[in-house]
């Protein structure tokens, strides 16, 4: 059992009492560099800082801890909020890792913005393509987005302009709930300079709406060479394969995609394996998705 305790950036002073003797009593302490610095030293106490690159190196860490010895991992505020409680369920099963949460920085950010949590939506960038706020884009809608670093803010700004939405604002909340925690705030069509590596961007939109949810986009955003499902074919074909969460299509003989990439519009987590025999095509499949 490894038992997973969040640590907020107000450092050890703030961990409840109660983590605090599960991180003491441990035998083996995992965790980032700058949360293992918090930690007072604890005289023949295993510590062991995430390998890089972390899933790859994971694996032969963990087969290298004790079965009979407590173990504990640190991480930031909500461990299951893109954090190493997520790769550690997925890693061992549940039933092999227990989560003990300090405040997340979702809940910092929205005590700080004063947004209750049914108004906005959470948007983690974590690792991932800041494209992926581009789904949440309409007039009036607020969005959290969790950012990978510190160039996180302005590659937001970009996409924001791009699409139409130069004028939202937004607010770069850094080092939330640490003594350095920081906010500024301004239009995407006026960001520059930097944001500290920790940082949530709040994003108030302002633009005009491009593009729906609903399946059938026009055919004229998707780049093809005439082998395109029409528009009112793909939408009907999408309302009888009715896509749900966590879905998988295989579109076979894909053309320019436009099927599957309309089924992965209908949820994040839906995807789809795009079979095409023309090389020239599948290179356009990737651009249009």
């Amino acid at each position: 059992m490894i038992v997973v305790v969040g640590i907020g950036a107000g450092g050890w002073d703030e961990i409840p009492v109660r983590h605090q003797q599960l991180v003491l009593q441990s035998a083996v302490l995992l965790g980032g560099k700058r949360h293992l610095d918090l930690v007072p030293d604890v005289p023949g106490q295993r510590r062991e800082p995430w390998p890089s690159p972390l899933r790859e190196g994971l694996p032969a860490l963990l087969e290298s801890l004790p079965d009979d010895a407590p173990v504990v991992t640190l991480a930031s505020g909500d461990p299951l909020v893109s954090g190493i409680g997520t790769t550690l369920i997925s890693l061992l099963g549940p039933e092999n890792v227990r989560i003990e949460p300090a405040v997340s920085s979702v809940a910092l950010a929205r005590a700080r913005m004063g947004w209750p949590a049914e108004s906005c939506a959470v948007v983690s960038l974590v690792g991932r393509d800041v494209s992926l706020v581009a789904r949440e884009l309409a007039p009036g809608r607020r969005i959290l987005a969790l950012s990978s670093d510190g160039s996180t803010p302005a590659s937001i700004a970009n996409l924001l302009v791009t699409a139409g939405f130069g004028g939202s604002m937004m607010t770069v909340l850094g080092d939330l709930g640490a003594e350095t925690e920081s906010a500024r705030t301004g239009t995407a069509s006026t960001w520059a300079g930097e944001s500290p590596r920790l940082n949530i961007v709040a994003i108030e939109c302002v633009g005009t709406t491009l593009l729906g949810w609903a399946a059938g986009l026009p055919d004229d955003v998707f780049e093809n060479d005439g082998q395109l499902t029409k528009r009112d074919l793909r939408a009907s074909a999408l309302a009888r394969l009715a896509p749900t969460p966590g879905a998988h299509l295989w579109d076979v003989g894909a053309g320019a995609g436009s099927v599957g990439i309309e089924w992965m519009r209908a949820h994040p987590s839906c995807t789809t394996t795009a079979v095409e025999a023309s090389p020239e095509r599948a290179a356009r499949i990737a651009r249009n998705a």
